[in-house]
């Protein structure tokens, strides 16, 4: 079978769930500052707050010159990269790093953070993805006699227990035929790198888990496409 080949890496972000970066332009002021770069306010909106049932005010900072956006609220605050190269994660951990040191300390810390990536591959399987990831992730007897699988799609969930000293890291992976066209031969993978830990990372551990997230994303593929 043929390597499969990634097309696109649509985007790449990180997020604090339960903490509200720069809140003030004092701080966005400084963040502007820090960066470097022209940062544009690109609008306020708002963002449903599941769990009370009602919407949270929404800000949206953009980098243009580097295709990165901050969307800020108390429920959580994420900073992306659209369509990145591998090099640009460290503009991206940057960018993280100068929001967080921009932020005063609040009393709450953050309930978890984490990271995800999407991304758009062909596994050159001669064969709509649909297909293809019917036969490598469901390759148990399932089903009536009579049925014959005819293609999958799947979210699957890991605990990770490699990170030496903590417990409350996994990884969530999305995956399905690109648009959910049945016909497509093109696969979506999202990969999501969960820490369960009430606590601001730092610097070191930004760039360590964006680049962990990168090669995990590979390696996911990888290993999909040697699913026999």
């Amino acid at each position: 079978m043929a390597t499969a080949a990634i097309e696109d890496i649509i985007k790449v972000n990180f997020v604090l769930v339960g903490y509200r970066l720069l809140s003030t332009q004092e701080e966005v002021d400084a963040f502007t500052e820090g960066v470097g770069s022209d940062v544009q306010i690109s609008g306020a909106g708002f963002t449903a707050n599941v769990q009370s049932g009602l919407t949270e005010p929404l800000y949206s900072l953009v980098l243009n010159k580097d295709r990165i956006t901050l969307e800020l609220s108390s429920l959580r605050s994420t900073i992306s990269r659209d369509y990145p190269e591998k090099e640009d994660l460290q503009r991206l951990s940057d960018v993280v790093t100068a929001a967080i040191v921009n932020t005063p300390s609040p009393e709450q810390p953050p309930r978890a953070f984490g990271y995800n990536i999407e991304l758009v591959f062909d596994p050159r399987a001669g064969t709509p993805a649909f297909q293809f990831l019917g036969h490598k992730l469901f390759r148990a007897e399932l089903g009536n006699q009579g049925w014959t699988l005819s293609g999958g799609s799947a979210k699957l969930i890991f605990r990770d227990d490699s990170d030496a000293g903590s417990s409350t890291m996994s990884w969530t992976a999305t995956i399905e035929p690109r648009f959910n066209d049945v016909r497509s031969s093109r696969v979506f993978l999202s990969l999501n790198l969960h820490r369960a830990e009430q606590r601001i990372p730092t610097a070191e551990n930004i760039e360590s888990d964006l680049s962990n997230l990168w090669n995990q994303a590979s390696e996911f593929i990888q290993q999909l496409q040697g699913n026999q």
